[in-house]
């Protein structure tokens, strides 16, 4: 499991997301549903409704060859759109739940934290949060981005009837010590064992290691799995500079995927 960067960043907001995602993007009903409902973070609502869903990568900060066209989401709020299957691991009870989300609050927002819990049958099976996973780190008005929860143990969910409660907390997107520095994906090519490219401080800030890599597989428009890496390079990216990855797929197939890589700003 990827550990959590310490921040000590205010929270902009917290979302209780109890929503049914899109029959497209949703895992199949016996494996598990979102739902939800959002408390209102006090946004106007003529900065609401100026708030414009934009298509996946809006940002070009991602690589790959991932377009999925996701749902627009709750206007307002940081909205669930899209969730992937529970994969439990064999062996030791943890799973992984594959996300998207939209940012539909007027402020671009960074350092994104949800927790999750889940419940069958009215009651508590497993709780679980995210790991700094999120593609890309920033994240724009109308954007969306990918993102997975870790459930330390998932002995007790079953394979029906799961509903997942996510709760976000959210800091401004800026380039304050520690908050987390979205790269620039120049390249991110699949040789078949790994996925091999670099990407580049984009920002005119120093960032620096460690330095994360996620690519989010597809199967169609269906999240499906997570390949995760670091960077050889740990220290200090000037403006403009550059990092170089081989993230490797360890016997995965990652036909369609979206990639990205984050640092932190020093």
């Amino acid at each position: 499991m990827l550990l959590k960067k310490s921040l000590s960043i205010p929270a902009l907001a917290t979302v209780l997301l109890l929503v049914a995602c899109s029959p497209k993007f949703s895992t199949p009903a016996d494996a598990g549903t979102v739902t939800a409902a959002a408390k209102s973070g006090g946004t106007a609502a003529a900065e609401v409704a100026a708030v414009t869903s934009q298509p996946f990568n809006s940002g070009k900060l991602l690589g790959g060859n991932a377009a999925p066209n996701f749902p627009d989401g709750e206007a307002g709020k940081v909205s669930v759109v899209a969730q992937g299957t529970l994969a439990k691991s064999e062996g030791m009870n943890s799973g992984t739940l594959l996300f998207a989300y939209r940012n539909n609050t007027p402020a671009a927002i960074s350092h994104v934290d949800f927790t999750v819990i889940a419940k069958a049958d009215g009651k508590v099976v497993a709780s679980g949060n995210s790991q700094s996973g999120g593609i890309p780190a920033q994240v724009q008005p109308g954007e969306a981005a990918l993102d997975y929860i870790y459930f330390d143990n998932v002995a007790s969910v079953p394979d029906a009837g799961v509903r997942y409660e996510f709760t976000v907390k959210t800091s401004p997107a800026d380039t304050r010590s520690f908050n987390t520095a979205a790269l620039k994906v120049a390249q991110a090519d699949n040789n078949g064992t790994a996925i091999i490219g670099s990407a580049t401080n984009d920002t005119d800030a120093v960032v620096h290691g460690p330095f994360s890599v996620y690519a989010y597989c597809f199967d169609g428009e269906n999240l499906s799995q997570l390949i995760q890496d670091f960077a050889p390079e740990t220290g200090d990216v000037a403006a403009g500079g550059q990092v170089a990855f081989t993230a490797n797929l360890y016997s995965k197939t990652c036909d369609t995927f979206a990639l990205g890589v984050s640092g932190w700003f020093k």
